[in-house]
């Protein structure tokens, strides 16, 4: 038997982005430097249009700003995107609930998509922050 150990600086971290109360979308630092983001580029959001149930979006980082992508921008450290419009349209009420997305990577009709997994708010946390 041969056994490979495996260490955490070798792992990807857990990848994330939060809505912001102003309906920007924000990247922590690990997710900004896994994805290589930088306020030369942009990202192009989609949604599924198969599956109404599906509150993922999937998004791809655009080397440059485009036409009809969402510029990215950066203050001080942090980098986001202002979804203001698109979570307005989507009906993801970031003003009042949790949002906050999970990034994973995946290949789909053979290009490199990022998506956005709605975290649920844990119930466990959430009642034990009201007692």
């Amino acid at each position: 038997m041969k056994l490979k150990f495996i260490t955490p600086d070798g792992l990807d971290k857990n990848l994330k982005a939060t809505a912001h109360k102003s309906g920007k979308l924000g990247f922590t630092m690990d997710a900004a430097e896994k994805l290589k983001l930088n306020a030369e580029k942009s990202v192009s959001v989609a949604v599924n249009e198969d599956d109404s149930s599906d509150t993922n979006l999937y998004v791809v980082i655009n080397e440059t700003v485009k036409e009809g992508a969402f510029k990215i921008n950066k203050a001080g450290q942090y980098y986001y995107v202002n979804t203001k419009a698109l979570f307005d349209t989507l009906k993801i009420d970031y003003k009042n609930d949790w949002v906050v997305y999970d990034i994973s990577k995946e290949t789909i009709d053979g290009q490199l998509i990022y998506r956005f997994k709605r975290r649920e708010r844990d119930k466990k946390s959430e009642k034990a922050s009201n007692v």
